[in-house]
């Protein structure tokens, strides 16, 4: 009986990390979309645009920073899960690196994807703010995907949050081998490449840097 609730428990804790890790990730998604605007209103593009600086370089160089945050934000948030729930983090931590990083990629290009839609800062926020809530609903980050119909499970796998979420309950409560790990890793990959082309067109052709 023991045995059995102190799986449970673990298993609630692993959970709860994913879910905090997933908002966590969306709400910075959120500050992401929004702080190009701030740049611009402030001139600060137009000032680094005089120098030998491109459109796409500025949007990588924010990219980057942008994902660098996202992994030691999630970092900082596992590290308190070890602390406080004791989550074997340690054991995991190369595979648990991988999903972080793409994940962070790929909410990181939703986010900029968000801002070169917008118009304005406002507008950014509102995209991200219903982006935030729709994912995090279908995706699995409020409550697990198998309390929802199967047409609902199905369209749920279309959310960068099931998929963060299926990443980290691979790594700290299925521990997979890493080779059953790459399609979860393929589809954060290539949801952040295909998102970012799309955001660097799209920029290249709006007035944000105007």
């Amino acid at each position: 009986f023991f045995s059995s609730r102190r799986r449970h428990t673990r298993f609630k804790c692993d959970w709860s990390s994913d879910v905090c890790s997933s908002d966590l990730l969306l709400f910075a998604l959120s500050s992401g979309a929004t702080a190009l605007f701030y740049e611009r209103d402030q001139g600060i593009f137009q000032r680094i645009l005089a120098g030998p600086v491109t459109r796409g370089q500025i949007l990588w160089a924010k990219f980057t920073w942008g994902a660098a945050l996202g992994v030691l934000q999630l970092l900082v948030l596992f590290l308190g899960g070890r602390v406080l729930y004791g989550i074997d983090v340690e054991h995991h931590l190369g595979m648990l690196l991988l999903v972080c990083a793409f994940a962070a990629c790929t909410c990181t290009a939703l986010g900029m994807l968000l801002a070169s839609l917008a118009q304005s800062r406002e507008t950014a926020m509102g995209l991200a703010t219903f982006c935030i809530l729709l994912m995090c609903a279908v995706g699995g980050a409020w409550f697990p995907i198998t309390f929802m119909p199967a047409s609902m499970q199905a369209f749920s796998k279309l959310t960068v949050v099931y998929w963060a979420m299926e990443g980290f309950d691979q790594v700290l409560w299925a521990n997979v081998p890493q080779r059953e790990l790459l399609p979860t890793l393929g589809v954060l990959g290539g949801s952040a490449a295909v998102i970012m082309a799309v955001a660097i067109w799209r920029f290249n052709r709006s007035r944000v840097f105007d």
